[in-house]
């Protein structure tokens, strides 16, 4: 069960990287995409879908804790709103140093999320590439 939890966690990750995604680029002002701060801009609305991202993530883990498994969390674990967001965080940036212990089937989807983030990531560095690319080249070639 917790791979399924966390495969439609990833898929979800996905989903709502792509939307959030779409969504910002469809509202950055035409004259900011001609101007040298869209780069910026870019790189500020990808941090601001990832911290969506690990938000939503806390939530899940809130959930799975309260609702299916009680005993996941140990070691410096408090039960705090911060915990689940930090370790949220920790995994969906692939550090996972978090100094909380981890039990049972948790660890498959707190595993899964840090695969989901590494992906969305790597997603979202490629677009500021691509983004950043796009500016550079039409600076130089015009």
């Amino acid at each position: 069960m917790a791979t399924a939890i966390g495969l439609a966690f990833l898929v979800a990750t996905a989903c709502l990287h792509h939307l959030l995604l779409m969504t910002a680029t469809s509202l950055v002002p035409e004259p900011l995409r001609r101007s040298r701060w869209l780069p910026i801009s870019v790189f500020s609305m990808l941090a601001v879908i990832h911290l969506v991202q690990i938000v939503a993530g806390g939530v899940v883990y809130v959930v799975l804790h309260h609702g299916l498994w009680p005993e996941a969390f140990g070691g410096s674990f408090q039960g705090t709103w911060s915990d689940y967001y930090y370790f949220s965080g920790m995994n969906f940036t692939t550090l996972g140093q978090t100094g909380m212990n981890v039990v049972g089937p948790l660890r498959i989807v707190a595993m899964i999320q840090s695969l989901a983030g590494f992906m969305v990531l790597t997603w979202s560095a490629s677009y500021l590439y691509g983004t950043c690319r796009q500016q550079f080249m039409g600076e130089y070639e015009g």
